[in-house]
Order: structure tokens, then sequence, then C-alpha cells
């Protein structure tokens, strides 16, 4: 028999066990809290098993489910109010591979779905693969990208929203801020560190001295193209890449 030599990878989780076979939960547990992780109870009920939980200080991390269960509720059940009343995500345990209860776990959006009869090392890969998964779907959302620039207008510091940034210029030491408001302003930041604090998809470089946002081009006239009524050149070596960022449809004309 395969033994188990190490641990488990991620954090220690708190792990529910509900099995309504004696001898294959205890064997869960045993595999479980081998990998070092903690079980904070077994029930053989979805009934049971709520009344376990909810006398938790903390839920647990995740719950290995039989779906064949004691009692009127099954696992698949037992996963739906786990997951709705106490955020607990679930994997599978069980014998069960019809298309008909395979379709309907599917809808508790399990972690993982283990067949009987396993061996140790399956149980490892499960757990392993579940908590990896929960630990990105848990991990502390990214900051908020910023709207926009803040730049030094006469006294105070005013912030130029990307959505009404038309175009920018490179003006010797210099950088001009176009907006399709109708302001401009000019900051003594380099044009290529300007360049790097705009949100790449929605601008694009179309010559060595200007910028320009893509959703508010209007128009190709020429090497040029027409954002907010202004002409702005393109350079011969940035007819690819833009061309390759426009939605162009061919027609008799081009």
């Amino acid at each position: 028999m395969f033994q188990l030599s190490f641990t488990s990878t991620v954090r220690m989780a708190q792990v529910l066990i509900v099995e309504d076979e004696f001898f294959i939960a205890e064997h869960l547990r045993t595999i479980v809290t081998g990998l070092g992780h903690h079980v904070v109870g077994v029930a053989d009920s979805a009934a049971q098993a709520l009344e376990l939980v909810h006398g938790l200080p903390h839920p647990p991390t995740l719950a290995l489910l039989d779906i064949t269960l004691n009692g009127e509720l099954d696992g698949i059940d037992l996963a739906a109010r786990l997951r709705a009343r106490y955020g607990v995500p679930c994997v599978f345990v069980t014998s069960l591979a019809d298309p008909e209860t395979v379709a309907r776990a599917k809808q508790a959006t399990p972690l993982g779905y283990l067949l009987k009869p396993f061996v140790q090392q399956e149980v490892y890969v499960t757990l392993e693969m579940a908590l990896a998964a929960l630990a990105v779907t848990t991990a502390a959302p990214a900051a908020p990208e910023p709207a926009g620039l803040f730049v030094r207008d006469h006294k105070q510091l005013v912030r130029v929203d990307f959505v009404d940034l038309c175009w920018l210029e490179a003006d010797s030491n210099y950088t001009k801020l176009y907006t399709c408001s109708g302001k401009h302003y000019t900051t003594t930041m380099p044009f290529k560190q300007v360049e790097a604090r705009l949100p790449a998809a929605a601008f694009l470089r179309i010559h060595k001295s200007h910028i320009v946002a893509l959703a508010h081009i209007t128009a190709l006239a020429g090497q040029a193209v027409v954002v907010a009524g202004h002409q702005v050149p393109i350079g011969r070596a940035y007819h690819a890449a833009l061309f390759s960022r426009l939605n162009l449809l061919k027609s008799a004309d081009l």
C-alpha cells in the first residue's frame, strides 16, 4: 500500500467530513490528518453536518461530502446549504458517476469530485488542487487601477481622467495632454514616463511624439488619425501597430 511520507504544501485547512459509512469516514480522517490538516468533525447526514457547523466558532475551510447520506438531504443538497449559509466549499467523495448525478453535482460548483474506491495519493492530489484553487479565489483583491493622471494646473493638482484624455504630445522635455473636453495641460515628466502610466489597452503610440486614445479615433485621414476634431500624425514605423488595433473592414476604396 502507498504510504504517505509527505504533507500538504498549502496552509493547514479545517476540514469537515460527511460520510455515512463509518470505515470510509475514518479512513478519510486518517488521510486528512496525516496531510497536516485538522478534521473539525465527522457527520453521517446533512442534518448532523449543518448542526455541527452551526456550533463551530468558525466555518470549516472545506467539506468532503459523500453524495448518498442518511436522512432526507443528500450531499448535493448539503453542499448548496453549506455554501449559502456559511460560505463553505466542497469536494464530493462518492461512487456515483452517472451523468444525472454529475450534472446535479456541477450545479453545486464543487472544488473536486473524487470517486470511490480511492487511494491515499488521490485524496492528497484532490485536496491540494482544491485548496490551491480556494486560496486563489479568496485572495485579497488587487488594488483598483487608477482612473486617471494628476497634473499640476497653476497651484493645484487636477485629475485628468483616462476616459477624457484624447491624445498626448511630446514637446522637447515636456509632455502635453489634450482632453476631449477641450482642456490641455503640460507636465515636466518625460514622454516615455507618462506613457508608462497609461493603460496599454486604451492608448497607443502612433508617432515618436504622439500617443492617442484608441476609443476617441473617429477617422483615418491619410497619414493622420482624427481625434476630437484634430489630426494627429501617424509615424511610418507605427502604421502596422495602429492598424492591428483598429477594427478595419475592407472596402473597394482600401
